[in-house]
């Protein structure tokens, strides 16, 4: 919740842009004992247009990492590092190169 204030972005902005479900952010903000899974960080990272520093960070503290053989990963790796912040974007990247 910190990086969201404060890279200056309201909570409704920031579940949206990642295709959030409400809910699943909510319990993500309010249950301190709940761990999402990396597939749900992604788009977080996205949403906060954090950078590559950044987005490792939060990964790392959420018991994940990026890695270089995934393809997934390696898409957000290159779209955070290109300032690539659309979402819908890159799951079409996705999607094409799975």
């Amino acid at each position: 919740m910190q990086l969201i204030w404060t890279k200056g972005f309201s909570e409704t902005e920031i579940y949206k842009s990642a295709n959030i479900d409400r809910r699943l952010f909510s319990k993500i903000r309010s249950d301190s004992s709940y761990h999402p899974q990396k597939q749900t960080i992604l788009p977080l990272l996205i949403a906060l247009h954090l950078n590559i520093t950044e987005a490792e960070d939060l990964l790392s503290r959420a018991g994940f990492a990026l890695s270089p053989t995934n393809t997934t990963d390696v898409i957000y790796r290159f779209c955070i590092q290109n300032k690539i912040f659309n979402q819908n974007m890159i799951d079409e990247l996705i999607y094409e190169l799975s």
